[in-house]
C-alpha cells in the first residue's frame, strides 16, 4: 500500500525585535533628519512636522534625507541610515502606508 506524506509548505516567520530609541527629552536646537521614502504624500507630512517642530522648539534645524536605493520608493541601506545618525539627533520618517 503507497504512503502519502503532508507537509505544510508555510516557512516559520522569522521575528526580528529591535528597542526603541531612547526618547529625547528636548528638541530644543537638536538636528532633526526628515526622512521619506518617496510615497505619495509623504513629503507632505514631513513638510507639516518641520513646520510644527520649529514652531514648538526653538532653535532646531532640519536635514531631508531620502534612500539611496529603489526607483519610485527609496530605501534606506545600513549606510544611509549611519550616514543619518551621525548627523542628526532624532529622526522622523514617513512611509505613508
Amino acid at each position: 500500500m503507497a504512503q502519502l506524506e503532508v507537509l505544510n509548505p508555510v516557512a516559520l516567520a522569522e521575528e526580528k525585535s529591535i528597542p526603541p530609541a531612547a526618547r529625547v527629552k528636548d528638541l530644543a536646537g537638536k538636528r532633526v533628519g526628515l526622512y521619506w521614502n518617496m510615497k505619495s504624500g509623504g513629503d507632505l507630512a514631513l513638510d507639516r512636522v518641520e513646520k510644527l517642530l520649529k514652531e514648538r522648539f526653538p532653535g532646531i534645524t532640519a536635514k531631508r534625507y531620502i534612500g539611496s536605493v529603489g526607483f519610485m520608493m527609496r530605501h534606506l541601506t545600513p549606510d544611509d541610515a549611519e550616514k543619518i545618525a551621525g548627523q542628526c539627533d532624532v529622526v522622523v520618517g514617513t512611509t505613508n502606508d
